[in-house]
């Protein structure tokens, strides 16, 4: 596959469950109860739990790994400008609209490139909640 600046793709979808919250509260041992308490959550700016920011962009990578594209990935290189953009909750849909903004021969490692690919994750109202870069060494 050609990695060429301006390729878009879209990523699968994934809804987000109470146990995916649950579980990455446990592996991370982020306990904030914005995450894990009705009760505070109600009270909060978001009015009820909100998933971990970092479980999102962690669901983007991993359905952006689902694609085609990964087939060519040597290395992850780097996750830049990550932007929050909007809370998503349990029941919510996520998946990434991306596109190849930069593609370079890689100076340290003859014969592969360094592909930058910038990722919109959206919810099913099609709000943005989630913006960032990845880098990404692959085959040529």
């Amino acid at each position: 596959m050609e990695y060429k600046v301006g390729y878009k793709f879209t990523t699968k979808r994934r809804t987000i469950t109470d146990t995916d919250i649950i579980l990455f509260a446990g592996l991370t041992g982020d306990l904030h109860p914005a995450h894990l308490d009705d009760i505070y959550a109600k009270n909060s700016i978001f009015g009820k739990r909100v998933a971990h920011g970092f479980l999102i962009l962690s669901i983007l990578q991993g359905l952006l790994a689902q694609h085609k594209i990964i087939e060519d990935i040597i290395a992850l290189l780097g996750i830049n400008n990550v932007k929050f953009k909007s809370p998503v909750f349990v029941g919510d849909t996520i998946w990434s609209e991306c596109e190849i903004i930069d593609s370079r021969e890689s100076k340290s490692k003859s014969g592969n490139l360094i592909v930058t690919i910038h990722c919109l994750g959206k919810k099913q109202d099609n709000s943005m909640v989630l913006e960032y870069d990845v880098v990404e060494l692959m085959k040529s």
